[in-house]
């Protein structure tokens, strides 16, 4: 079985140049991970993003939001070091 995807076209949504403006400010190496990445190769639609970042997802997803604007709120799993915010019609957890 071939598996043949344009990560780029898959990866053109606005939210990840966002996110990749935000990590290069906060000098914050991240990648996008999990089923995102997943669904991509089996080629189903994904609403649910995750990225780790080295350093603090908090930082990440809270400078993410903030640029995004006010009306985007975060939600901190302080147990976890991690947080989510929702984007439209995704979500993404760092």
């Amino acid at each position: 079985m071939e598996i043949s995807v344009n990560l780029r076209e898959k990866l053109d949504h606005p939210i990840f140049s966002i996110i990749a403006q935000v990590a290069g400010n906060e000098n914050l190496p991240c990648y996008v991970i999990g089923g995102y990445v997943r669904d991509l190769f089996l080629r189903r639609p994904s609403k649910d993003i995750d990225v780790v970042a080295v350093g603090s997802g908090i930082k990440l997803a809270e400078a993410v939001a903030a640029s995004l604007g006010k009306q985007v709120k975060v939600h901190v799993f302080k147990n976890f070091g991690t947080a989510q915010l929702k984007y439209k019609d995704l979500e993404v957890e760092c």
